[in-house]
């Protein structure tokens, strides 16, 4: 099934017939057929190299039968197969393996699915790095899979072998198939804010603000009039100038992944909700009355703040706490911090009581918020009042359906989540400020990590815990009150503003940065959403700013 509008389609195809033309006139030119010509790697080059590419290495014969490498089926004619198919793909290493034992730098053997006497080629896929964690064993090592081919020495085998295995789509002439033309089409099509005729930068907006005089006066000495203007460190940016997330009726599953999914924009959908039995059952009372003895577990900040950034030296334990040598050099911002809220577990309904005396002003210094808790685990009679968007049926895997309820004032600062967001609102409203992830503005790094603690008795929050584990999807970068001499690239940053009120879906693809700023219901004191997390379509390595977008394989089927 293609994900391509017809006009998309249609470009896809001119660029097939270049392609084709372009490649004809390419293998006239071919002459490295000549197995001497090629690379030889050693397993300390496929190692190296795989971290970037994939590796494919024809098996040189053992020269006691050398015979191979002229006979049909030798090494020639895999590597001028493999020349012809993979000569225009930056994603693929082709060279030849000489030795008659493979062994990788630290004597580890091969593992191989068949042995290395009957293979004639053995594919390394490219190494995705690990970048969950900074602190490695000593001398840890991880090898690329390996994937060997004994089948016939022909064209569309073999190619059919590196395709699959390196995620590629040629074919034997070294053009794309129509898949892979879709996906090229894809990945150089996403959406951009810029596309807004009105889209504006952070820095326009700062200039905009700190041009603004704070308040003018006469001087009664000169009589001269004077208006002082506002320093950049006090300005709190509210982005009511940036452009808007387009609002669509529910839309077509056609018209959706065109040009919604597959192109990596957000969008609200109004009226999806409509026929929830959440929208209309989901009271106060009826939740109290459901799960109100049911234990939970909420988090807990003092004004609301959630996930925020800090110094890390105005934590209690900053002078003894000690960060190993080997992750603080890796660190971009060792000075800083990701605070995570105090956590408490409590029966729902003193949950729901605390909600009610928080929204409603009798209950100060603090902020309860029951986030992203699964209702599969905790509320499992729930999924019944919910159904998943009627335009996105079995289009990607449902991960986690997930309820947020809180007293409504609560800011989630810039994240993102590795999972494409379907996030509904059935009370209050949500102000989402985007970033597109396509790029390096937000500094995505390892941030070191600190929790808050409360006392329940003394109804205080200490700052007394820094963690050993960092946070990987949060921003250095207050988009409030930007430090635009230490993050400079985020002047650049244009941000898009989408407000979803009750009744509301708003679609959020994954890794686009997002800062949320929750508001109460005026009827009910409070907010409640649900939002459901699916596999993403488009994958990336993360932390990681330099990373490009890629389709992600479990979704080959879509191109």
């Amino acid at each position: 099934m293609s994900v391509l509008s017809k006009r998309a389609r249609h470009d896809s195809e001119s660029r097939f017939h270049l392609h084709v033309i372009c490649t004809f006139f390419i293998l006239l030119c071919i002459v490295r057929t000549d197995a001497a010509t090629w690379p030889a790697l050693s397993p300390e080059d496929i190692l190296a190299i795989s971290k970037a590419q994939c590796v494919v290495a024809i098996v040189k014969p053992h020269p006691n039968n050398m015979e191979q490498t002229t006979e049909s089926g030798g090494v020639a004619d895999l590597l001028s197969i493999a020349d012809v198919a993979f000569q225009g793909e930056r994603n693929v290493m082709i060279g030849i393996f000489e030795q008659e034992q493979f062994v990788w730098p630290t004597g580890k053997q091969l593992q191989l699915d068949g042995e290395l006497g009957e293979t004639k080629a053995i594919l390394f896929p490219h190494l995705q790095e690990d970048r969950t964690c900074l602190q490695k064993p000593e001398n840890h090592m991880v090898y690329p899979k390996a994937f060997g081919y004994s089948g016939a020495t022909s064209a569309d085998p073999f190619v059919g072998f590196i395709n699959r295995h390196c995620n590629t789509f040629r074919k034997s002439d070294g053009s794309l198939t129509i898949q892979g033309l879709h996906k090229e089409y894809l990945l150089e099509n996403l959406f951009s804010v810029k596309d807004f005729p009105a889209s504006v930068t952070v820095s326009t907006m700062v200039k905009s603000q700190t041009g603004k005089p704070d308040h003018c006066f006469k001087d009664p000495s000169t009589g001269e009039r004077s208006c002082p203007r506002l320093e950049k460190e006090t300005i709190s940016l509210q982005y009511t100038d940036a452009p808007t997330c387009e609002r669509i009726p529910p839309p077509s599953k056609e018209d959706f992944i065109n040009n919604y999914l597959t192109r990596s924009k957000p969008v609200i959908i109004t009226g999806a909700m409509d026929s929830w039995p959440a929208m209309t059952k989901w009271t106060n009372e009826f939740l109290v009355q459901q799960y109100g003895e049911k234990e939970v577990h909420i988090k807990l900040t003092p004004k609301g703040e959630y996930e925020g950034i800090e110094p890390a030296n105005i934590w209690e334990t900053y002078g003894t706490f000690k960060i190993p040598q080997s992750v603080l050099k890796q660190l971009h911002f060792p000075d800083l911090v990701v605070v995570r809220p105090a956590g408490i577990n409590m029966n729902f309904s003193a949950f729901l009581d605390l909600v009610q005396k928080v929204s409603g002003g009798t209950f100060s210094n603090v902020s309860a918020y029951l986030e992203y808790t699964s209702i599969t685990d905790y509320f499992p009679d729930l999924k019944q009042d919910l159904s998943e968007m009627t335009f996105f049926e079995k289009v990607l895997k449902l991960v986690h359906l997930n309820i947020w309820l809180s007293d409504g004032n609560t800011l989630g600062k810039t994240h993102f989540d590795p999972f494409d967001n379907f996030l509904c609102q059935i009370s209050g409203e949500k102000q989402v400020t985007l970033f597109e992830p396509h790029n390096d503005l937000l500094y995505e790094a390892h941030i070191p990590e600190a929790i808050l603690s409360y006392s329940s008795t003394l109804k205080q929050f200490r700052r007394s815990t820094l963690l050993d584990s960092t946070s990987m999807v949060m921003s250095p970068v207050d988009i409030l009150n930007p430090h635009l001499e230490r993050f400079p690239k985020f002047g650049s940053a244009r941000p898009l503003s989408c407000t979803i009120k009750e009744g509301e879906v708003l679609f959020m693809p994954a890794f686009w940065w997002h800062e949320v700023q929750s508001r109460p219901s005026k009827s009910e004191h409070r907010n409640l959403a649900v939002n459901f997390w699916y596999e993403p379509f488009f994958v990336k390595e993360f932390p990681c700013s330099e990373c490009k977008f890629d389709v992600n394989p479990k979704y080959n089927h879509l191109l």
